[in-house]
């Protein structure tokens, strides 16, 4: 079987359905008493299609995950992104391209914040909270 999917179609469905994850959790132990997760989340109905996605990704050297079942509310699958340089290279890969449910190059400005190890900082962190209030 030939592959369902190449990179231009890889690109639109990420810009159709991939969400931008960026959460903040209070952590003690943390430089600065925050921890922060970045990834990319694509649900869908069918493990095929992620898994398509996945290969795709993995060409291009991003690794992503597919998890079979997201949960016990939600039994469907879910291709992950995470590691902040896969992360910021999937934006590399939207690059220049508008969703309309998602401001991507906010989230790219959050991800090199945190590339750049800045989110560490309180200035960095600040502008990470900034651009989070305006994250879809």
């Amino acid at each position: 079987m030939s592959p369902m999917f190449n990179l231009d179609m890889t690109r639109g469905a990420l810009l159709a359905i991939a969400r931008p994850e960026l959460t903040i959790y209070q952590n003690e132990k943390k430089h600065i008493g925050y921890e922060i997760r970045i990834r990319v989340n694509v649900r869908a109905d069918s493990t095929q299609f992620l898994e398509e996605i996945n290969r795709v990704l993995l060409e291009n050297n991003i690794r992503s995950s597919v998890k079979y079942s997201e949960g016990k509310h939600r039994p469907k699958p879910i291709l992950w992104v995470s590691g902040i340089r896969n992360v910021i290279s999937v934006c590399n890969l939207i690059d220049n391209h508008h969703s309309s449910k998602t401001n991507w190059s906010q989230f790219y400005e959050a991800a090199n914040i945190i590339y750049e190890g800045r989110h560490n900082t309180q200035e960095g962190l600040d502008r990470i909270l900034q651009l989070k209030g305006e994250l879809i």
